[in-house]
């Protein structure tokens, strides 16, 4: 009679293949399993083996919960995504200090009143409140962050508000959204106008080849990719406003955007 107790159940992790090295290539059940899974050093098998976790009780949730501090960007996310679902108070605990170890800031800023504008769909306020800390960090009184002062801004605190921005609108907004848009246009660091106008017709800020105010800025998750952050509208480019000017192909070319 063949003996079928190596074979997988409904919820065991299938580990190994022909591109797997021999010490991973086998099936193992159960709740090991989905740990041998969790410790290979291929981020791909690890994200398989963290969407079978939640199968296995307490101890598969807590294991999901260890997976928040993965070296994988990518594996975070997963579980993040997973853990989301949750009601559980020690999985709202877990993603409390997850989010807010999230925020990080060479200056000291705090981010999470930007977090939660942007967790709750708030886009303008989330607009206003990325202009008003960045400001703040930059050290600046008036609407207006010139080349130095963008050139001199915290890359822990770019990075920061970019990604809250790309989490939030699921990849459709941020400034790395913007920079992708800016260069795939022949962007650069130095200012062109034709570049620039082409920009602001594809991320939705120039309409009839007229530059948009700010109240004419559409905040919701149906405007044009790249549309937020806007910060100032038409005045993003200097093109109003008087001092009010955002050297944003400077920002743009930041390389750890």
């Amino acid at each position: 009679m063949t003996n079928h107790s190596q074979q997988p159940g409904k919820y065991d992790a299938v580990l190994g293949g022909q591109h797997q090295t021999s010490e991973f290539a086998a099936v193992l059940g159960g709740i090991e399993g989905v740990k041998l899974g969790l410790s290979n050093p291929n981020p791909q098998v690890r994200i398989v083996s963290l969407k079978q976790a939640l199968n296995y009780g307490e101890s598969g949730l807590d294991l999901v919960i260890q997976s928040l501090n993965d070296d994988c960007e990518d594996v975070q996310n997963t579980a993040y995504g997973l853990l989301t679902l949750r009601t559980e108070a020690k999985v709202k605990e877990a993603l409390r200090i997850f989010d807010n170890a999230q925020l990080k800031s060479d200056v000291g800023m705090n981010y999470s009143k930007l977090r939660d504008y942007l967790a709750q769909g708030k886009w303008k306020e989330a607009d206003e409140e990325t202009r008003r800390v960045m400001l703040a960090v930059a050290k600046r009184e008036k609407f207006r962050l010139d080349d130095k002062s963008i050139d001199n801004f915290p890359c822990a605190d770019l990075r920061t508000i970019d990604q809250l921005w790309v989490k939030y609108s699921d990849g459709k907004f941020g400034f790395s959204v913007q920079k992708r848009i800016y260069q795939s246009l022949g962007g650069t660091r130095g200012y062109n106008r034709e570049v620039i106008k082409k920009f602001g017709d594809k991320v939705g800020w120039r309409k009839g080849g007229d530059w948009l105010y700010y109240f004419d800025i559409t905040f919701d998750k149906k405007a044009p990719e790249g549309h937020l952050p806007a910060l100032s509208g038409r005045v993003v480019f200097g093109l109003g406003y008087g001092h009010q000017r955002w050297d944003l192909p400077s920002l743009l070319s930041r390389r750890d955007l």
